[in-house]
């Protein structure tokens, strides 16, 4: 009887356990976080896409620039730096579409390399990095920033300072 006990208290501790593990910090709730997961900072751009694979988005015309391996790219000159922002998605759609937090989830990187991906990290980028509100304010749009972004002046300041690096310029190539 005792035995039983100790069995069953074990079983619920470990699922316990597990379910607590499953709740981690590392994009839990962003689109795609277990695929995701083995991304780290310091992670090649070319790592990065073999984890991503093949994405669902579609484009036209010049929009094709802004797409990598079929998802959403952006690439921003913020304070003499530059940055790429790879948008992992699951669903179909064209690149034209507005960010949406509930479809997409950002991998941030500099010089190549993954500086942290998912929505609570690019929180953080916003407010450090001065990376703009990808869900911006656009008639028709979205409109509202992702949930976990508090809508104080500020933030919507440092928002509209940075412009997307490929919008303001055409390639060369």
């Amino acid at each position: 009887m005792k035995t039983r006990f100790v069995r069953t208290t074990y079983i619920t501790f470990a699922t316990a356990l597990t379910l607590l593990g499953a709740c981690g910090d590392s994009g839990a709730g962003d689109v795609g976080a277990d695929k995701l997961e083995p991304i780290a900072e310091g992670t090649s751009r070319d790592s990065v896409l073999l984890v991503m694979g093949e994405g669902p988005l579609t484009a036209q015309y010049s929009d094709t620039m802004r797409l990598e391996h079929g998802f959403r790219r952006e690439n921003y000159v913020i304070d003499g730096k530059s940055y790429e922002v790879l948008y992992y998605r699951e669903l179909q759609g064209n690149v034209a579409e507005q960010v949406q937090q509930a479809k997409e989830t950002p991998v941030v990187l500099q010089n190549g390399k993954v500086l942290g991906w998912g929505w609570k990290y690019y929180l953080e980028a916003m407010e450090s990095l001065k990376l703009p509100n990808p869900t911006g304010n656009i008639p028709g749009g979205n409109g509202a920033p992702p949930a976990i972004i508090p809508t104080d002046s500020s933030n919507s300041a440092k928002a509209d300072s940075a412009a997307p690096a490929d919008s303001s310029k055409k390639s060369g190539a």
